[in-house]
């Protein structure tokens, strides 16, 4: 079976959940011995030179980039205001990345055309290949941008996030419509695909996969917390101020001997003036393994997003303990106070957090029962299987 994923990042170095579902699904692919070709875009936020694609994709039967500039600028952002269409998608449209993708088609007969979430979508409308279209979802991108607008106080901003999100929700209603299939990384997503995107097609829920860990469980400390997440994406952006404000206050109110870590590429200067005491933030990390090894607790404090926190997998995965919001523990099928601690105001959250750290026996006892979940549910072996079992489903109903 041959597969062309069409993709809107190149997806290195690992350090955000996007990158890691991306990666882990081509590898996966291969790994069961599919032909896998990749085309992407390699934007200039997270562009990776000629070297790295030679050293980390030689897995990969063919690997294309095409370099293009997504940043939001001020002026194309102006002029949008007086069309119909989405900034948030037109930042990502080129005709000679299209062409690209189509003198691939050309060479080759692709039985899967699989598009790696909604911004490169578009690209369906051009495409001259035969083969049966398939759209992953990340995320039900308008939901964020609407959470996001209805948390924000009235005025200019609100406005703005409210108009992206409206336009990103009729954007999305009309793109599903021209794909075979729409695969969601959760559940909630799926129905969300068919109930209020209004798609007809066929739907699938696939998890995306993660490699295992193997972490010592050794010279933890307990007393140390963290967050690691994309620090440009506006919902860790908004958790990160709620939990600095709100909840870290009444955490170091209780007991001054704890620390928390704060890590995440792109971190804005706001973030940067948190570091007092024994609040401390590290930015972009080099090697996640690295810096969660010593660390006990993971933090999750989301209001806004859709998709899954591939960031709370792979902390499971490494046995650690998880304090999330019922948004951060959107798509997994988890019980509070089993494989996780949820709570959704920041009373609540601190003293979830201080019972974890209180409590050691506890905490290791939820820590070991979240690894077993996340190790059965989202491996990446038994995750590309499911994608095997699913391509040759569709390619037997198109035939």
């Amino acid at each position: 079976m041959k597969i062309l994923v069409i993709g809107s990042r190149v997806p290195f170095p690992l350090r955000d959940g996007g990158a890691i579902a991306t990666y882990n699904l081509l590898r996966g692919l291969c790994h069961i011995g599919l032909e896998v070709d990749y085309v992407t875009l390699n934007t200039d936020k997270h562009f990776v030179d000629k070297a790295t694609l030679k050293n980390e994709f030689g897995f990969l039967n063919k690997l294309l980039t095409f370099d293009i500039d997504t940043s939001v600028k001020p002026f194309p952002a102006l002029l949008n205001l007086f069309s119909k269409k989405s900034y948030n998608i037109q930042r990502f449209v080129s005709k000679q990345f299209s062409e690209k993708i189509n003198q691939l088609c050309r060479q080759n007969h692709y039985d899967i055309i699989h598009f790696e979430g909604l911004f490169v979508a578009d690209y369906v409308k051009g495409i001259e290949c035969d083969g049966v279209k398939i759209l992953r979802q990340h995320n039900i991108e308008y939901k964020i941008w609407e959470t996001l607008s209805n948390n924000q106080s009235i005025g200019l901003k609100r406005w703005y996030t409210k108009l992206l999100s409206k336009r990103l929700k009729e954007y999305e209603k009309r793109i599903h419509q021209y794909f075979n299939a729409v695969v969601s990384i959760t559940e909630n997503d799926r129905q969300d695909t068919i109930n209020l995107i209004g798609y007809k097609g066929t739907t699938k829920y696939i998890p995306a996969g993660i490699m295992p860990h193997s972490e010592s469980t050794e010279n933890i400390d307990y007393n140390s917390i963290y967050h690691i997440g994309s620090m440009e994406w506006l919902p860790n952006q908004e958790a990160m101020k709620w939990f600095h404000d709100s909840v870290w206050p009444l955490i170091e109110k209780s007991d001054n001997r704890l620390s928390f870590h704060m890590a995440g590429k792109n971190m804005d200067a706001q973030f940067e003036k948190y570091a007092i005491n024994n609040f401390k933030v590290w930015g972009e990390i080099a090697n996640l393994n690295t810096f969660i090894k010593d660390k006990s607790i993971l933090v999750v404090p989301l209001k806004s997003g859709s998709g899954i926190r591939i960031k709370t997998i792979e902390a499971m995965m490494a046995g650690k303990a998880v304090v999330t919001t019922t948004q951060g523990a959107q798509g997994l099928d988890i019980v509070d106070g089993v494989q996780c601690l949820i709570a959704d105001d920041a009373k609540k959250f601190a003293d979830k957090i201080i019972m974890l750290i209180k409590d050691v026996a506890f905490r290791n006892k939820m820590a070991e029962s979240g690894k077993q979940y996340a190790e059965s549910n989202f491996g990446n072996d038994a995750v590309s299987e499911k994608w095997m079992k699913f391509y040759e489903e569709v390619l037997a109903r198109s035939c």
